[in-house]
């Protein structure tokens, strides 16, 4: 099932652009933190992004990973779990939605 999360609104689009497009060769990943993995959820799922009001696309979920990690954009260090994108950015027709924490499943 597919599922939909929330990027925070601190972060300009246009970073995360930059982050999208390094992901884009399926070598690298793009970690979004979770409290707890959804259990209807699965390698190979989409996962939408909502940004600012509008959820903005969805690309391929590639894993879960409970690894702790360093940001290659922002050299942070991270831990805890995990769901890991990859692949290409589908951009589509904004449609609304507010923001939220977490993940929530979602029926595109």
């Amino acid at each position: 099932m597919d599922i939909v999360v929330t990027l925070p609104a601190s972060i300009k689009w246009s970073d995360y652009q930059k982050e999208l497009l390094l992901a884009e060769d399926e070598d690298s990943v793009i970690n979004f933190k979770v409290s707890s993995f959804p259990t209807n959820c699965s390698v190979g799922d989409k996962c939408y992004l909502c940004y600012k009001g509008a959820i903005r696309g969805w690309m391929k979920i590639v894993g879960f990973s409970e690894k702790p990690f360093q940001c290659t954009t922002t050299g942070k260090q991270y831990k805890g779990k995990f769901i890991q994108r990859s692949g290409k950015f589908y951009y589509i027709e904004p449609i609304a939605m507010k923001g939220f924490q977490g993940y929530r499943y979602y029926n595109g």
